[in-house]
């Protein structure tokens, strides 16, 4: 089947015969891929809500694909070794890993696609004893993704690393700088022409646009 982009490069970041739980599956187009094309040891797939589990139920119906109606990691088995989590806001992302750490002490690989607070995810992954594995910017729907492949390990990282992200050898990123850098300035404009301008928040701006006018370029 034809996956999107996101999807397609979430996929190359699962390694053959591990054990993958992919949390908020939706409609199971990632279970499908990867039973038709990779060598996995086992797939589950999670959804919190009735519909969308009974839909994801029914799309992966005739596939060894285990499905679950649960929360988050909560019901994780001691098989899997790699947890997906794609297609959400990065505070929940963070909030359904930290919910109990204790679930994660066989999880040897994390994958996700954060579609905001990119540099939360970043820092309370790393915090949890991962390293950043890889890491690609996707472009689609007119929007910058940055999928990310944490493994179990230790590195240091710089402020603008984790807040920018790791990847600005990519080619798209100098494509996602221009556009993060108009729409800081555009920010920055609107502040300065507010009834009463937040100082604070206009320096940081200012700070923030220094930052990453400088990143990616040696």
């Amino acid at each position: 089947m034809k996956i999107s982009n996101r999807l397609l490069t979430i996929a190359s970041f699962i390694e053959d015969n591990s054990f993958v739980m992919d949390v908020g599956a939706d409609h199971g187009q990632l279970e499908i891929y990867l039973v038709d094309n990779r060598k996995l040891n086992g797939i589950i797939a999670v959804e919190n809500k009735v519909g969308p589990y009974s839909i994801l139920k029914n799309a992966l119906n005739g596939t060894d694909v285990r499905c679950i109606l649960g929360d988050g990691i909560k019901q994780i088995t001691e098989e899997v070794d790699t947890v997906v989590i794609a297609g959400m806001g990065g505070n929940l992302i963070v909030d359904i890993l930290k919910d109990d750490i204790t679930k994660l002490r066989n999880v040897k690989h994390i994958v996700v696609d954060a579609h905001r607070d990119n540099e939360l995810v970043r820092r309370a992954i790393i915090g949890l004893g991962y390293k950043i594995d890889k890491e690609v910017i996707v472009f689609e729907n007119k929007k910058y993704y940055f999928v990310i492949s944490f493994k179990k390990g230790s590195t240091k990282y710089s402020d603008e690393q984790y807040e920018f992200g790791t990847c600005y050898k990519d080619p798209l990123f100098k494509q996602f700088k221009e556009f993060e850098l108009n729409k800081l300035n555009q920010e920055l404009i609107k502040s300065g022409e507010a009834k009463s301008p937040n100082k604070v928040k206009m320096e940081k701006l200012k700070a923030k646009i220094v930052r990453l006018e400088n990143y990616g370029n040696d």
